[in-house]
């Protein structure tokens, strides 16, 4: 089994605007962006008991996309970045299918996810 190690991010060198709005040892494994408009809709987007499970399954899926990306993410690396188990993990990406949220192909060694229907509720839930 692969060990993960967290990764340490120097926050003096982030831009100051955000250092300002967090502190550097809440930085130092870096930070997702978070767009304003999901903020305004996640309360009517995420409901239930296990809603903060399934936002922090997104922060990471959202984490891991970057331009040039030479492989997908695995089942087990996308569950170490959120902080849930493998378990947890996996039944969060049920609900997130579930509610057309996420589409995710692949295998548990390479997921394919798409947020489309995420990024489309949001746009509904924000006007």
């Amino acid at each position: 089994m692969i060990e993960f190690k967290r990764q340490n991010v120097d926050p003096a060198r982030m831009p100051q605007s955000l250092v300002e709005k967090w502190s550097p040892a809440t930085l130092d494994e870096g930070f997702v962006p978070f767009p304003k408009k999901l903020l305004r809709a996640m309360h009517r987007l995420f409901i239930g008991v296990d809603s903060t499970k399934d936002i922090a399954a997104l922060l990471a899926i959202v984490d891991f996309r970057r331009p040039n990306v030479t492989r997908r993410p695995s089942l087990a690396y996308l569950a170490f970045v959120s902080g849930l188990d493998e378990e947890q993990f996996r039944a969060a990406l049920n609900r997130l299918e579930a509610l057309g949220y996420i589409r995710v192909g692949g295998d548990f060694e390479g997921l394919d996810i798409s947020l489309s229907g995420l990024l489309d509720a949001v746009e509904r839930e924000s006007k």
